[in-house]
């Protein structure tokens, strides 16, 4: 299937990214929070999405998330990547949609 791109308010990364691994059976926790914020903050929604932080869920299906901030407007760019069937993938849009 194709990626699911979006964007997010830089305050509700936690909650979506919680939300995206619970649709795949991962379990979140604190020491992938740790990773995104020392990864996060080096990278720039304005260059190619090959240069963005590039983060693994693993779960059913595996996924890999890439996320690159928008300097001085409180934005994420996010990529989900994986095997992703339509009914996923409508889920992950509409999450990025709300946040």
């Amino acid at each position: 299937m194709h990626p699911v791109a979006g964007w997010i308010f830089e305050e509700n990364l936690t909650k979506v990214l919680e939300f995206i691994a619970a649709l795949v059976g991962y379990s979140w926790d604190e020491f992938d929070d740790g990773a995104l914020e020392a990864g996060i903050p080096k990278t720039d929604a304005d260059l190619s999405p090959d240069t963005w932080f590039e983060y693994p869920v693993t779960g059913a299906p595996d996924l890999t998330l890439r996320i690159a901030r928008d300097h001085g407007t409180g934005i994420l760019s996010m990529i989900i990547d994986g095997e992703v069937g339509d009914v996923l993938a409508a889920r992950f849009e509409t999450l990025l949609d709300l946040h």
